[in-house]
């Protein structure tokens, strides 16, 4: 995914929910689901006919970080976490895309998305899905480049610039102010790059597939494209993945990937590694996930709290895992009208944390990317 989390920075505040106009949000009605000024909050919410009955609390009550469990190992949610993280949504976007597969956040207040999909034939009146350069206008998104190229994976380097993992085994680059696709000096060959984190050190995070031996990887690498660590190279320490399919790291150096397993199931689990071995692994809670709804994760970002946040497709689920992989609380996006979560990035709009889920489109068309304003995490 995109760099880590300090260094972003989307700079349109968000504004108070019902003037639209006052940036100092300070109070938000649990009830309607909006934040508010306290203009709005005095003169305004007191006019909707049940506003006696609703609750409508502080922002400084709930800003604060959800504090993990007091047992490091639970794999329990804990109701206190729970009532300290929210998400609103702010903004509601429709994309030309089948599914925001690919997401990644610039630092000039731009995004990246995509299908990843090369399509052949000329599109004469129309952008490339496979990857697009938007910018946010109101409730539209305004394409500003666009790419027929095959994309498994992309992170936002520090200068701005676009890593893309291809179908080769040499990472891209899409220069800053440039639609030019050029190489780079990242080379993860015989593996077939599918994800890639940049790290708020500089050190370059790709995990890839050799379809002849069956075999994934997960390669650190420093700015010159040297391969300082490989995590699955010799299995002697149990580490193993089927297609490394997302990675994010925390603050502490632990690196979370999603080990996908394509077949009937399609099932997932989210791999925490440390310095040498796997610290933890996670496959979902029994209060989210069945038979019936497996765990399917199908991105991971990490919070300014080092948290780790997980988009369940399936249940359409955020699993919120402390920097150990232990899952803190988890908030359900079908009760915000969000379903089928396939992408998720995070930025700072001064000082409140916005969130971007990208979706899969009903019936695989019309896909719709979110904004919203995250609380506690």
């Amino acid at each position: 995914m995109a760099l880590s989390k300090p260094q972003l920075g989307i700079q349109s505040p968000i504004l108070c929910q019902l003037c639209e106009r006052d940036p100092k949000i300070s109070w938000k009605c649990l009830e309607c689901d909006l934040l508010m000024c306290s203009v709005c909050k005095n003169n305004i919410h007191p006019k909707i006919k049940t506003a006696g009955k609703h609750k409508i609390i502080s922002i400084k009550d709930i800003l604060s970080p959800a504090s993990p469990n007091k047992d490091a190992g639970s794999t329990s949610p804990s109701s206190k976490d729970s009532a300290n993280v929210d998400v609103t949504v702010v903004e509601e976007y429709q994309t030309q895309l089948d599914g925001v597969v690919q997401l990644a956040i610039s630092l000039d207040d731009s995004l990246w998305i995509g299908e990843g999909f090369h399509k052949k034939g000329m599109r004469l009146f129309s952008s490339h899905t496979g990857l697009q350069k938007v910018k946010c206008e109101r409730n539209k998104l305004k394409v500003i480049s666009s790419f027929n190229i095959e994309v498994f994976g992309i992170a936002i380097t520090p200068g701005n610039d676009l890593l893309v993992a291809s179908d080769e085994p040499i990472l891209k680059q899409i220069k800053s102010g440039t639609n030019k696709v050029v190489e780079t000096v990242y080379n993860v060959d015989p593996y077939q790059p599918w994800s890639i984190y940049v790290t708020s050190k500089n050190k370059v995070i790709v995990g890839g597939k050799n379809y002849a031996e069956d075999k994934g990887i997960v390669i650190v690498m420093d700015q010159d494209g040297n391969h300082e660590k490989m995590y699955g190279e010799d299995q002697t320490k149990g580490i193993s993945f089927a297609i490394p399919w997302k990675i994010t790291a925390t603050n502490n150096d632990h690196i979370f990937v999603i080990d996908m397993t394509f077949g009937d199931n399609r099932k997932g689990k989210v791999v925490v590694l440390g310095q040498e071995d796997i610290i933890n692994t996670y496959s979902g809670h029994s209060v989210i996930n069945t038979e019936d709804i497996p765990f399917k994760p199908l991105d991971v970002t990490t919070t300014l709290t080092n948290n780790v946040i997980v988009a369940d497709m399936l249940s359409s689920t955020l699993h919120i895992l402390n920097s150990s992989g232990h899952l803190i609380t988890y908030i359900s996006l079908n009760n915000k009208g969000i379903r089928k979560p396939i992408s998720v990035e995070l930025a700072m709009a001064g000082h409140f944390c916005m969130l971007y889920i990208g979706t899969s489109g009903d019936d695989h068309k019309d896909a719709k990317l979110y904004k919203l304003n995250m609380i506690g995490c």
